[in-house]
C-alpha cells in the first residue's frame, strides 16, 4: 500500500491549510497550549474528524499538563490518569498571544455556540 506522510516542524503549525489531514503526531509537545491547539488543528478541519497523538515525556512538559487536561475535557476527550496527577486541575484560561482570544467557553463546551464562516480554502498543487 501507499500512504501519503507530511513531517512538519512547529513553522507548520500556524498559517498553513493543508486538506486531508487525518492524524497528527506531535512526536514533543509545544512549549504554549496555544502552539498545542494549533499544531492538532491541522486534522479535523471543517468538521471532518481527525485524530492527535501526542507524546508525553513528565519532565519536560508537566507544566502544560492542567491546560491538556482542560482542553482534552472541553474536547470530550478521555483523560489518562497519569496527566490527570500531573497537576492537571489548573484551569485554562486562554491566551492573548498574537492579538488572539480563546472564544471557548473555560468551562467546558458551550451547547448555544454558532457555527462560524470560514475563509475559502487555498487550492494546492
Amino acid at each position: 500500500g501507499r500512504m501519503d506522510v507530511l513531517i512538519a516542524t512547529s513553522v507548520a503549525a500556524r498559517g498553513l491549510d493543508i486538506k486531508n489531514v487525518n492524524h497528527v503526531v506531535n512526536y514533543d509537545l509545544p512549549k504554549s497550549i496555544d502552539d498545542y491547539v494549533h499544531r492538532i488543528g491541522r486534522t479535523g478541519r471543517v468538521g471532518d474528524k481527525g485524530r492527535a497523538t501526542s507524546f508525553y515525556d513528565p519532565e519536560a512538559d508537566r507544566a502544560m499538563a492542567s491546560d491538556l487536561v482542560k482542553i482534552l475535557t472541553q474536547a470530550g476527550q478521555s483523560v489518562p490518569d497519569f496527566l490527570k496527577d500531573a497537576g492537571g486541575s489548573g484551569s485554562y484560561m486562554g491566551s492573548s498571544q498574537f492579538g488572539g482570544k480563546d472564544i471557548r467557553d473555560s468551562y467546558g463546551s458551550r451547547v448555544d455556540a454558532q457555527p462560524v464562516a470560514l475563509e475559502p480554502e487555498e487550492e494546492w498543487e
